[in-house]
């Protein structure tokens, strides 16, 4: 694609023509892909890794690759790009090559049992299991793919766009990325509530509404990145040396990898304060997702057993005898030390998922056995449940959170205690995978609330300012996320993802149309590399010290934590004050970006 005018901007090169929005959607196609298995990866590895034997205190540790990859890979990945100038273009190779990777994880991710196989079921390294690792090895592949395509995507919009355009860019981007995520976020729910698919695992498997929704993924992410790199022509060389006022596309520089250290510590003033807000933001969202699906479930849903049932689970525990197999014996030693250090709250015991997954089948009776009682008991009354008796397998109808509660009402059924047992662990069970599917039905909810916030962002910032709208979101947030704590009702926590949509939407636009008008057009790729230190920082720390947190301060629930991140997200909002920017008036803003550009013509 050539210039199609040649007139001159303030800084002396040529103005880069506006295009229309049909171009534009096409820059950023291919992010929505990227953020449908961003949102699958976000819903729903944690519940993955738990399914595989993760402790809730250690599952921000597994989560520590995302962000580390992040720290090394989008500044190398947007230097790169800079120097780049081949036949496919300039950033589209690296989102490539990204969108390859990161299908590939989506596929093997929730397969890493099947990968394992029986033969490495009983290894472990570090006094974790060769399941998980390979987990987190899926998991990790995920992490770098998704840093290697996003980068360049960012970068794309900076050297497509006039700075005129940037903040209209950016929200189609954000568009693009809500509805990527809300079809990721929302697909295990759907697969399971409209297709029948089932949403409990077996075993060590993951659930099959899970492994489908990873698929499809997959078959997504690459489509649309084929889409961007099929509709979008990037400017060739001599076109971006006459967008910087050189005669030649010869005297554009390219720089030794080295220099990303320079450009680092020479980084614009804006991008500081900016760095700063978006490092509480960050930390405030990467809490959101690791801790969510845990922290509803033990707020909202019944995840937690009262003295009898957990000192009966206990009893049988010891009781058993101690394998000759010593890996064995070691695990199940390990078992009933992480029951036994279960505390106490309130009268009840919080037991995860993995738990109550072995209680429920494998201690107290068979599968056969407890399939057999409850369809006898069922059909000796069967109340309201006639036509799920006549239509659900034995299995089916012990997936049903209503029929659990209704088997362990003592006024209609008396089933002997390891019965009456194992349906309290089945249930409890049950109510973690419903926290699991309603945590994607609440994520998808605030990725839709932040693509149709997206398309009145640029609209409300014109009339007010970037740094006003951006301001009000992260309050906004901020109020949703704290509001949290005090919501027991599943259905009523999609009021606070209004709020966090909007932070959502601001998040992903407002920083980047701030950003660009304080950056060098030689080097947006390694600044929006270097800008990621800003997401990924905040997130490497608090995946080292939030499982910590929550297991020592807030004895393992994590929804006080969730809250905490909603008092980050405040803080994040008085320190975007800082930036200079009027809150009010367009057209002073607009003489203050003059005057800016006049210095760096000037200097």
């Amino acid at each position: 694609m050539s210039v199609a005018s040649q007139n001159t901007s303030s800084v002396g090169g040529a103005e880069k023509p506006k295009l229309g929005l049909g171009s534009i959607i096409n820059l950023s196609m291919g992010f929505m892909g990227i953020q449908m298995g961003f949102g699958l990866q976000n819903g729903n590895a944690s519940r993955i890794l738990a399914n595989y034997g993760a402790d809730v205190h250690h599952l921000s540790w597994f989560w520590i690759v995302a962000p580390l990859t992040g720290l090394i890979v989008q500044p190398i990945i947007g230097h790169m790009g800079d120097n780049t100038w081949g036949k496919l273009g300039r950033r589209k190779p690296y989102f490539l090559i990204g969108a390859l990777l990161a299908s590939l994880g989506l596929i093997f991710l929730p397969n890493s049992n099947i990968i394992a196989g029986e033969g490495m079921s009983a290894v472990d390294f570090m006094g974790i299991s060769a399941i998980l690792w390979i987990g987190i090895g899926f998991l990790a592949l995920m992490d770098v793919s998704f840093n290697i395509s996003m980068e360049p995507f960012r970068a794309l919009v900076g050297d497509m766009l006039p700075k005129s355009q940037g903040t209209l860019g950016f929200s189609v981007q954000t568009i693009l990325i809500g509805l990527g995520a809300i079809l990721g976020s929302f697909l295990p729910y759907i697969l399971s509530n409209w297709f029948g698919i089932s949403n409990t695992p077996e075993g060590g498997d993951v659930a099959m509404n899970v492994v489908w929704s990873f698929y499809i993924g997959a078959i997504i992410l690459m489509g649309t990145i084929l889409y961007t790199i099929i509709t979008t022509k990037e400017y060739p060389p001599e076109d971006f040396a006459r967008f910087q006022g050189i005669e030649d596309s010869e005297g554009l520089e390219k720089s030794p990898m080295s220099d990303i250290f320079k450009d680092a510590w020479k980084m614009p003033k804006r991008m500081r304060r900016l760095g700063l807000v978006q490092f509480f933001s960050w930390f405030a969202l990467f809490t959101m997702w690791v801790f969510t699906t845990v922290a509803i479930s033990q707020n909202a849903y019944d995840v937690e057993v009262d003295e009898e049932a957990y000192q009966l689970a206990l009893t049988k525990l010891e009781s058993l005898p101690i394998p000759a197999d010593e890996k064995e014996a070691e695990d199940q030693a390990k078992l009933i030390e992480s029951f036994k250090n279960i505390e106490v709250n309130e009268g009840l015991y919080f037991v995860n998922s993995s738990q109550a997954g072995l209680f429920a089948n494998s201690f107290f009776v068979s599968d056969q056995e407890l399939e057999e009682s409850t369809l006898e008991a069922l059909n000796s009354k069967p109340g309201n449940f006639a036509s799920e008796i006549e239509t659900k397998t034995p299995a089916e109808l012990l997936r049903d959170s209503e029929i659990l509660g209704y088997l362990l009402d003592e006024s209609a059924f008396s089933f002997n205690q390891d019965l009456k047992t194992s349906l309290v662990y089945k249930r409890v069970k049950v109510q973690h995978e419903l926290g699991g599917d309603w945590t994607g039905v609440l994520f998808g909810t605030y990725n839709a609330i932040a693509t149709l916030f997206a398309f009145l962002i640029t609209f409300i910032a014109a009339r007010t300012s970037r740094k006003f709208v951006h301001i009000i979101s992260l309050l906004a947030g901020g109020l949703g996320l704290i509001s949290m704590l005090f919501i027991h009702d599943p259905t009523y926590l999609l009021i606070p993802m209004i709020g966090i949509g909007f932070a959502w939407a601001s998040i992903l636009t407002m920083p980047y149309a701030l950003l660009i008008d304080s950056l060098p057009p030689a080097k947006m790729g390694v600044y929006m590399g270097i800008f990621n230190f800003f997401i990924v920082i905040p997130q490497i720390v608090n995946a080292l010290v939030g499982g910590p947190i929550v297991h020592a301060f807030f004895n393992n629930y994590a929804i006080y934590y969730l809250a905490f991140g909603g008092v980050l997200f405040v803080i994040a909002a008085l320190l975007t004050l800082r930036i200079k920017e009027p809150l009010f008036g367009e057209a002073e803003i607009i003489k203050l970006r003059e005057e800016d550009a006049l210095k760096k013509s000037t200097n």
